[in-house]
């Protein structure tokens, strides 16, 4: 086994447990999805009508914090995020609070609409998205407090949220380690950016798309190397989707250890919708409770495969609503496996 096996292996400097109030403080968004099982995803200029699948709560931001609840439901882990006073918010937050996520710093934007997307789910279980940003969609980075970073072991933030990069420095001079999703589209959007933020963070997740744009390879452990290259006690989860996924971290000395997990296959993919961040809230909070790297991949993976079986990012609805689907005809499920 390697030295690097746990998180306090890999980031020596992590709070522990206990002695913070807050041990995974998520930075992100909170949203609605409202999906629509199609027969084939819209093209440019193409319409698609299909069968309502319902309201289901959603949200990079939200999504990463409830699976973290999930898989380690003694952590405390709370979000700072954004709503409207509008019906969807009054539902992500009921959908957030009956997950045991801590809604404290979620803030009520008046006269605002919450952030919706509309999900197109084909046959196999593949998506289209298409989002409505909102004022009250992204959370304002600046808005949170030294008093809140310096009481918060663990902090993980969206690349696009405005000013991450500086929550990112002012989480780690509060002592808090911290973590970064940085997107592909977020890749192609400000790929400086994204290196930034990679190097700032004590551990960064990415697909391997947006990997190899930035460093230019096709090949995954070389992608992962590049992004690691010159750093210590430094972490990379690459997600590969049906591929899998490769971890590596940074000794003290900059010397790269590098852990792989399959996916896990399931009999039939009904929703790939919030997988990746199934896997990487459960990554995360895995490696808080003290699991080696080996768990953490491992369990990561199973609740992505979990949550490719169900409709939405996560299993049921918002509480109190009946619009939600929770089954699709047998006819539009597939064999398949994990995809991001």
């Amino acid at each position: 086994m390697s030295e690097l096996s746990t998180l306090s292996t890999l980031i020596p400097s992590i709070p522990a447990r206990g002695e913070r109030a807050i041990d995974l403080l998520v930075v992100g968004d909170t949203g609605i999805d409202l999906m629509v099982d199609v027969a084939d995803l819209p093209g440019r200029d193409a319409k698609s009508i299909g069968q309502s699948l319902g309201i289901h709560p959603g949200g990079m931001g939200a999504n990463f914090a409830v699976a973290a609840g999930l898989a380690e439901s003694a952590l405390r882990v709370s979000l700072f995020s954004r709503v409207g006073d509008d019906p969807f918010g009054v539902g992500c937050i009921r959908a957030l609070a009956s997950a045991g996520i801590a809604t404290d710093h979620v803030e009520v934007m008046p006269d605002e609409l919450t952030w919706w997307c509309a999900v197109a789910v084909a046959a196999d279980g593949e998506k289209s998205l298409l989002g409505g940003r909102t004022p009250a969609s992204l959370p304002d980075a600046s808005r949170v407090g030294r008093d809140v970073l310096s009481a918060t072991r663990w902090l993980h933030v969206l690349a696009d949220v405005p000013g991450s990069d500086d929550l990112i420095r002012r989480a780690r001079s509060a002592g808090a380690r911290t973590s970064v999703d940085v997107e592909g589209s977020y890749v192609v959007e400000d790929p400086e950016r994204a290196r930034e933020l990679i190097a700032l963070a004590d551990l960064a997740i990415i697909n391997t798309g947006a990997a190899q744009n930035l460093t230019g390879t096709a090949d995954d452990e070389t992608a992962l190397a590049a992004l690691l290259d010159g750093t210590a006690h430094r972490a990379v989860v690459l997600t590969r989707g049906a591929g899998g996924s490769l971890f590596g971290a940074t000794d003290g000395d900059g010397a790269i250890s590098v852990w792989s997990q399959a996916s896990v296959m399931v009999p039939r993919v009904v929703d790939t919708t919030g997988a990746g961040d199934a896997f990487a809230g459960t990554v995360v909070a895995s490696l808080l409770a003290d699991r080696g790297v080996d768990q953490a991949l491992a369990a990561a993976a199973a609740h992505a495969a979990q949550t490719i079986r169900h409709l939405g990012s996560r299993s049921g609805g918002v509480p109190g609503w009946p619009h939600t689907v929770t089954h699709r005809t047998p006819a539009s499920q597939q064999t398949g496996d994990i995809h991001d």
